[in-house]
């Protein structure tokens, strides 16, 4: 063992030779860090039949198909509530009494107008009989007291009817809400005495401008509800409104959805989403968006031959679009076959020697000297 030592120390030159060229070779042939072996992937796809769909979306909450706010309409700073005849979310026919406020102005007017009209009868008496004769100056007298009873009639007539406003009723079927007063309450022509909505609900939503422009009356809309993910709701668009409304420099337009079914679990102020459909084909040709190459307003795409080895440029023309697909109206067939870009793999294989990077180490190297 001495002898071998002795002996690589004093051939150290010729030994560290070796093994350079030795570790170079392994290196250049296939043992080098980066060695990098590229290979291209071809896909293709195939003209298939589908249905594809174009849709924007637009955001809201469920409002009662109609709704109106019961007011006073009588005179005066303030007037009491005698009763209240409903309670909140109460189904109510139309023309139902809701409330009724005091009606003791109501019922003076009434009879004041009754002694009026009693008092222009005598008086109408009285006239025919003091002028009775067929004179132009007799005549004008009675025609001018005809018409003072006929103005205490219709004066009577008026203060009767204004009796009815007294009692506040429902405008048509519906449910009460918003009721927020009770007997000997004071209210007055600015209160909101209740709310009646009908019981069918609809989707009041905004659309972006871009969007608003694609949407048109009767288009189909799919509706989702945060406070209820497993309902499906269907519903058409009824009204969009024509003039925009500006925030932040963001305009957007108000769309109406009427359902095509009601719920009974639809909330007023529930949150929608909308999915409009703005245009759909069904069983169309379609292809996708990667295989075309549009230059110039024209599209193409690579057709493979009859022998799959070969591919020539065809020219199609397009109709729908979407982020995926493409409908192809003419230039290819259903089952023809495209070429999709070509995706490029790339294979690394890093190998190290440590034989090889030992020996250019430098002295001590790997190792930690220590101090007592």
């Amino acid at each position: 063992m001495k002898d071998l030592m002795m002996w690589a120390s004093r051939h150290k030159k010729i030994l560290t030779a070796v093994l350079v060229i030795g570790g170079a070779t392994i290196w250049y042939f296939g043992g080098s860090s980066g060695n990098t072996d590229a290979t291209a992937t071809v896909k293709t796809a195939q003209v298939e039949r589908g249905d594809l769909r174009i849709s924007v979306s637009g955001s809201g909450q469920i409002e009662a198909v109609s709704q109106v706010d019961l007011k006073p309409v009588i005179a005066g700073d303030g007037i009491d509530v005698v009763s209240v005849q409903v309670k909140n979310n109460q189904s109510v026919k139309k023309n139902q009494v809701i409330a009724t406020l005091d009606t003791g102005d109501a019922v003076r007017d009434i009879a004041s107008a009754e002694l009026d009209l009693r008092s222009s009868l005598i008086k109408q008496k009285q006239t025919d009989d003091q002028y009775d004769r067929e004179t132009k100056e007799d005549r004008w007298n009675r025609q001018t007291q005809e018409i003072s009873v006929k103005q205490r009639r219709i004066s009577l007539a008026e203060a009767r009817e204004k009796l009815a406003d007294y009692s506040i009723r429902a405008p048509f079927d519906g449910i009460v809400t918003g009721l927020d007063v009770e007997a000997g309450d004071s209210v007055s022509r600015d209160t909101v005495i209740a709310s009646v909505i009908t019981s069918d609900m609809k989707v009041v939503i905004t659309l972006n401008e871009v969007d608003a422009s694609k949407v048109v009356d009767g288009a189909k809309a799919l509706l989702s509800l945060d406070a209820l993910p497993e309902l499906e709701v269907a519903g058409t668009i009824s009204k969009i409104a024509t003039i925009g409304t500006v925030s932040s420099n963001v305009v957007s337009y108000e769309a109406e959805i009427e359902l095509d079914q009601q719920n009974a679990s639809l909330k007023p102020g529930m949150s929608v989403s909308a999915e409009i459909i703005v245009a759909e084909r069904e069983q169309a040709l379609l292809l996708p968006n990667a295989a075309l190459t549009v230059k110039e307003g024209k599209a193409t795409v690579k057709k493979v031959g009859k022998d799959t080895s070969t591919s020539t440029v065809q020219e199609v023309k397009t109709g729908l679009t979407d982020d995926v697909m493409t409908e192809i109206t003419s230039g290819l067939s259903e089952g023809e076959t495209v070429i999709l870009p070509s995706v490029s793999a790339a294979k690394t294989t890093t190998q190290s020697s440590g034989l090889f990077s030992s020996l250019f180490r430098s002295p001590g190297s790997g190792t930690r000297s220590s101090s007592k």
